[in-house]
């Protein structure tokens, strides 16, 4: 039985220290190490099992790592990307190679031929992107916006004339001049719609040298107009007998009464499928003309292969393989009646006198 004040952890002390009394020098004495007690994770345990069962010698780890990629996982499916890059690059350079190439040999084709004649295979059309320098047209068109507002105020005073001295200052005198205006000048019919610009149509060209300027549009009656326009110094004239389409006849006058003489007339062409016995298309190429003031229509016959049918046929385009075929023409043409007087509104073309009804 216990004393009073004693456990058993101090029985123990007590007993530890007499025996340190009783000469032991303690050099073979250890205290107990506290027993701890391991707690074995069994997942951890089942890894490690894991692991021993799967390690394999080391030819068949020679064998793997020959299969497996040298950059691991992070270069699966990134090998060839370097080399695609490079190949698009390649191609990218090469094409800008051969781009480069190709303008210096034009280049140096340009040099080549300077200053030399060269011929033009045929069937090769050559057309001029701006005309030259120092003609009217290129003058024309140089300042082409001003030009056509002058157009456009010289015509507004032009149709607001009533006396026929009022449009002498504003129109182009030639040696006929005076006589047409006796014949046929009246005041204009309706008032011409000039104020919404967008809606009128301009054009620059020339023929034979003279430049001009064409102004296309609508009166307040719906009737059409067509106004043409030729330098005077730095100012406009209007070209009267152009934009009447006059000449020394009019179709419908011409049809009634047909003269011996060829007469000239500002006509509109067009290519016609009409022939007629004495007319064959064999030996004649056949054309409607009509007018824009006159409802009268006629047909006119060219020779073919004449230099007339060749420079018609050149204005209609119709040997070109790269424009479109005209469908109609503004020409200045000589008509004569034809021989049989049993055939009405059937003329000759006997000249071709020019393009459009400006005269040069």
């Amino acid at each position: 039985m216990m004393r009073k004040g004693s456990s058993r952890k101090g029985q123990r002390r007590r007993r530890v220290v007499a025996s340190l009394d009783d000469g032991d020098d303690g050099s073979d004495f250890m205290m107990p190490a506290p027993e701890i007690p391991i707690k074995l994770d069994l997942g951890t345990a089942g890894i490690v099992k894991e692991i021993a069962r799967m390690e394999v010698n080391p030819e068949q780890q020679a064998a793997l790592e020959e299969r497996l990629p040298k950059d691991g996982e992070l270069s699966w499916g990134q090998n060839q990307a370097p080399q695609e890059h490079r190949r698009v690059w390649w191609s990218f350079a090469g094409a800008i190679t051969l781009m480069f190439a190709a303008i210096a040999g034009v280049n140096h084709g340009s040099r080549e031929n300077h200053g030399t004649n060269q011929s033009i295979p045929q069937g090769i059309i050559v057309f001029e992107d701006h005309p030259d320098e120092d003609s009217q047209l290129f003058a024309l068109m140089k300042n082409s916006y001003r030009k056509q507002q002058q157009a456009v105020t010289l015509f507004r005073q032009f149709t607001a004339a009533k006396k026929r001295a009022e449009i002498l200052p504003l129109i182009r005198i030639s040696d006929i001049t005076s006589s047409m205006l006796e014949k046929h000048w009246k005041p204009w019919p309706s008032t011409p719609l000039l104020d919404q610009q967008d809606q009128l149509q301009f054009d620059f060209d020339e023929t034979q040298g003279r430049a001009f300027l064409s102004m296309g549009g609508k009166n307040a009656d719906g009737s059409s107009f067509l106004a043409f326009f030729v330098p005077d110094g730095d100012e406009l004239k209007l070209d009267w007998e152009a934009s009447m389409q006059l000449g020394e006849a009019r179709l419908s006058s011409l049809a009634r009464f047909p003269t011996e003489n060829p007469v000239t007339v500002r006509v509109l062409l067009s290519p016609s499928a009409y022939y007629l016995p004495t007319l064959p298309e064999s030996e004649f190429e056949s054309y409607q003309l009509t007018c824009l003031h006159d409802d009268t229509v006629v047909w006119g016959y060219v020779r073919r292969d004449s230099p007339e049918h060749q420079r018609i046929r050149e204005l209609l385009r119709i040997d070109s393989e790269l424009l479109e075929h005209m469908q109609e023409l503004r020409v200045t043409v000589r008509l004569k009646k034809t021989d049989d007087l049993s055939s009405q509104n059937r003329f000759f073309i006997t000249e071709m006198l020019h393009k459009d009804w400006v005269m040069p």
